[in-house]
């Protein structure tokens, strides 16, 4: 992932998510950044589990971060910032999903113009450096079932409780905890069975 970075204030490292949401509805710009340092790459990681692009899972992020800045009615009726910046993302990356069918055709033509451009290469070497760090941890968690591997990671890499995964997704705490009793069940099997060779 790209790393953005922005040099917020110390202040904002303290606040809560709440806090930062009632500072950008002022239009504080600092509030919007430590938001974006706070969130921006567990958003990403929970973007690609729609989406493997990673460009575009980093534009669609973006645009919930501007989104985020534009629309301050919006910001007065969240309560819980945290689950709703990635039901956010989630709508975003189903839009993205359900307008691929409709844009392929657009796309490989786009596809087919960037290929005899000069930057090729180094596309291509970026690309590449992306899928390499993707495919280590896909290694580790890809015997996972797909739906408890996302549970597992909201979980542990976005720390998110089990109740604001079942916000997020829109399904039961009971049903949250069955997919992460199946992931580590599943790790707890791969271990073992490695451990024996």
């Amino acid at each position: 992932m790209k790393t953005k970075t922005f040099k917020a204030h110390k202040e904002f490292d303290r606040m809560s998510d709440l806090e930062l949401f009632q500072r950008i509805k002022k239009r504080d710009k600092g509030a919007l950044e430590a938001v974006f340092e706070r969130y921006y790459e567990s958003l990403c990681r929970f973007g690609l589990t729609f989406e493997p692009n990673l460009d575009i899972v980093e534009e669609k992020v973006s645009d919930v971060f501007i989104q985020l800045w534009d629309s301050k009615e919006r910001i007065v009726e969240v309560r819980n910032p945290r689950p709703y910046l990635f039901v956010v993302v989630k709508n975003k990356m189903l839009e993205t999903v359900a307008h691929r069918g409709i844009n392929q055709s657009l796309d490989q033509n786009l596809e087919d113009q960037q290929l005899s451009s000069p930057s090729v290469e180094q596309d291509i070497i970026d690309q590449e450096q992306r899928e390499l760090y993707a495919q280590r941890i896909k290694e580790v968690l890809e015997c996972i079932p797909k739906r408890s591997r996302q549970i597992f990671e909201m979980s542990r890499l976005d720390e998110l409780k089990y109740k604001e995964i079942s916000e997020i997704l829109g399904v039961s705490i009971k049903t949250v905890e069955n997919h992460m009793a199946i992931a580590l069940k599943t790790i707890r099997n791969m271990v073992v069975k490695n451990r024996q060779y």
